[in-house]
């Protein structure tokens, strides 16, 4: 199992839609399911943190009246 903090974004993704896939089979034992499940939050948890920061790194080009362009942070409301 690769550790979470070197998996890049996509791979973080895969894995937890895979975790979530086994997670719905009810054919896992509880101490199983309880694995799975604690791997699957610190995979979320990492995508987020990631999310969180490249959300900091966007920035939007905008021109103000007198047609001067500039930069401001992009943030998204959840």
């Amino acid at each position: 199992m690769k550790k979470i903090e070197t998996m890049t974004y996509e791979e973080a993704v895969e894995e937890l839609e895979s975790i979530i896939k086994e997670l719905e089979n009810e054919s896992l034992s509880l101490k199983d399911s309880m694995e799975k499940f604690k791997r699957g939050m610190a995979l979320y948890e990492y995508c987020n943190e990631i999310l969180n920061k490249v959300e900091g790194e966007i920035k939007i080009l905008l021109k103000d009246d007198e047609g001067t362009l500039y930069e401001e942070d992009f943030f998204m409301e959840v």
